[in-house]
């Protein structure tokens, strides 16, 4: 198979998060190779979901297909007439301004009104790609200040925005400095390591590195969250240190989540092999798909098997759940779309929902599915979002 190809019942099999394992990685890793791939497949699954038709993997592939071809025929079809639509639109206001002189100062007042509305009702954005670099010497370099077609470089690392990488060149040196990498509240972005090690960093995340693994161990400290796909190296050992406890790597991709607000910590590996171990625990190593997870205040992790995708989803574009809480969407939508959300009735933060929707989706698209799944509403105040019964 072509690096650059997929089999449809991958894709398939993607938007219903059933994917196996080993067919989870084949679809990570496409996605991951352009980002062409991600908005192919959220086409697809806007095809997929247009109706409640069940699709038998063996036979409907070739019907998905055409339906696919169809789908994209009539976007394009559709958007040249929007484009003739609005062109006779145009001309005829633009009559209209010609004929009725007094009439251009209530268009413009309206229009004032009408971007003040939008403004006002698109205030609550998604995510984007953002990122605060501090520097031992005390300089912060704020991502969003560098110019969209320059590269920044200096010592030791070099800033694609276009990419949206930060890539740290592989150097040889005695000592290293140490570099944090602040994530803000509605931000992420990705991190080429030294040693070639990708990272991707999720919103409200801090990731502590050294611009040069120096010693016998490539350790890296982390709060927040981050998928790892770590470059193996048996004589030296990756490790990443959080405040509950340590995770040896043996060269393996896999993600990790350790919000304070959360008050736990969780690592689920997708593929190869990772050992957890802290001031209570020897090493305990797990297998692809499973997750450890570590609660505060507790000294015994549990290990569960889950289903990847599911942990993993965020660094493609994803928000996916079964059977969470409310409460713990929540706090993720939160840290993505940089609002507070409050309960009603303390009850409703237990409701349960499963599902799987584009996090660069507007906020509103998330709250009306929650609204279809039950009997809830969402009152929007700025950026506060209050959760109340119907």
């Amino acid at each position: 198979m072509e690096k650059n190809s997929i089999r449809w019942e991958i894709l398939l099999k993607g938007a219903r998060g059933t994917l196996s394992p080993e067919e989870e990685i084949i679809f990570q890793k496409w996605l991951a190779r352009d980002i062409r791939h991600k908005a192919y497949y959220e086409k697809m699954c806007r095809v997929w979901s247009s109706d409640n038709t069940t699709y038998d993997l063996h036979t409907d592939v070739a019907e998905m297909i055409v339906r696919f071809d169809d789908y994209v025929r009539n976007k394009r079809k559709v958007r040249r007439r929007k484009i003739l639509r609005n062109v006779y639109r145009s001309v005829a206001c633009l009559l209209i301004l010609l004929t009725v002189g007094g009439g251009i100062m209530l268009l413009k007042r309206d229009k004032r009104e009408m971007e003040t509305a939008n403004r006002i009702a698109g205030s609550i954005l998604p995510g984007q790609g953002k990122a605060i670099i501090l520097l031992p010497n005390g300089e912060k370099v704020d991502i969003a200040s560098l110019s969209d077609s320059l590269s920044y470089r200096t010592a030791g690392f070099t800033v694609e925005k276009d990419s949206g990488i930060i890539r740290y060149m592989k150097q040889q040196q005695a000592r290293t400095d140490y570099h944090t990498i602040v994530i803000p509240i509605g931000g992420e972005y990705q991190v080429k390591l030294s040693d070639g090690t990708m990272v991707w960093l999720n919103s409200d995340s801090r990731l502590k590195i050294p611009t040069a693994f120096v010693g016998n161990e490539r350790r890296v400290f982390l709060s927040g969250e981050a998928y790892f796909d770590v470059v193996k190296n048996d004589r030296k050992p990756f490790i990443v240190e959080t405040d509950l406890g340590n995770i040896k790597v043996y060269g393996t991709e896999f993600n990790v989540k350790r919000y304070s607000a959360d008050r736990q910590l969780k690592a689920t590996l997708v593929e190869g092999s990772i050992g957890f171990s802290n001031d209570h625990v020897a090493e305990l190593k797990l297998q692809p798909g499973y997750q450890l997870s570590l609660t505060e205040g507790k000294s015994e992790p549990t290990v569960e098997k889950v289903k990847v995708y599911n942990e993993i989803a965020w660094k493609d574009q994803r928000f996916c759940f079964e059977n969470r809480t409310l409460e713990s969407i929540a706090r993720d939508m939160e840290r993505w779309y940089n609002v507070k959300i409050v309960f009603e009735d303390p009850v409703l933060q237990q409701l349960q929902f499963s599902g799987s929707l584009s996090r660069y989706g507007e906020i509103e698209t998330l709250l009306h599915f929650f609204e279809e799944s039950a009997d809830i509403t969402f009152e929007i105040d700025h950026h506060t979002i209050t959760v109340k019964r119907k």
